[in-house]
């Protein structure tokens, strides 16, 4: 997963939720990009919580895999 494709679904208008994976498999949702900080470098994401102020630190470095999710309404 590249730094410049978290920064698209980041900006994405429309925003779409994502969640993204590590190497364990250990996933971290992102369900608006009020959600998540990536720092200045590109090296670190923030995520927080959805039902509490904690937060994850990620090393973008190791994420693998970004799994995004359908748009509302869409047809299957």
């Amino acid at each position: 997963m590249s730094l410049d494709e978290l920064k698209r679904l980041l900006n994405a208008v429309p925003f779409r939720p994502f969640t993204v994976y590590l190497p364990s498999d250990t996933s971290f949702r992102v369900p608006h990009p009020d959600f998540a900080l990536l720092t200045p470098n590109g090296r670190t994401m923030v995520v927080a919580h959805e039902q509490s102020d904690a937060v994850d630190i990620l090393d973008v470095p190791l994420i693998t895999r970004v799994n995004v999710e359908a748009e509302r309404g869409a047809e299957h």
